[in-house]
């Protein structure tokens, strides 16, 4: 029996787009729900708590309030499979970012406050490389464009 990894396989296309919408929805919500607590209060509350001392405010304070548009813009982009290498580039910046800050503050593995051996952002950040490896598939704007151009 041979694997299945050719880009054309329905059931390879299926589960990119399955992870595609796991990611971008997460990355969404996790956005609106900055939005929700209000900018102010998740950067004075949230961000601050998680920012790296050796990071410069010049550089923190900007990302810190560009982080819920940025986890909204490329949650949906993801979503709907537009520019998807380039976006799940993006998201892998932001994880990184994230996962860096939660080592910081010393809550990334288990027993420092995490149930399981590391932070589920871990997981997180190798599904966003195999979208950067996959790009969003043919069951998205991307793989649609790029149907309909090949064609002519």
């Amino acid at each position: 029996m041979s694997a299945r990894h050719h880009s054309s396989d329905p059931l390879m296309q299926v589960m990119i787009l399955i992870n595609r919408l796991a990611l971008g929805f997460y990355f969404t919500y996790a956005g609106i729900g900055k939005f929700q607590m209000g900018l102010e209060v998740f950067y004075n509350q949230g961000f601050l708590k998680m920012t790296p001392s050796w990071l410069p405010e010049f550089f923190s304070r900007p990302y810190g309030y560009a982080l819920p548009f940025g986890e909204v813009i490329f949650g949906i982009l993801l979503m709907i499979g537009l520019l998807g290498r380039t976006t799940a580039t993006f998201i892998m910046l932001l994880l990184l970012s994230i996962i860096i800050a939660q080592m910081n503050m010393g809550g990334f593995f288990h027993g420092q406050g995490i149930p399981g051996p590391y932070h589920s952002n871990l997981i997180l950040l190798t599904l966003s490389i195999w979208l950067i490896v996959t790009g969003s598939g043919a069951l998205g704007i991307d793989g649609i464009w790029l149907k309909r151009h090949k064609r002519r």
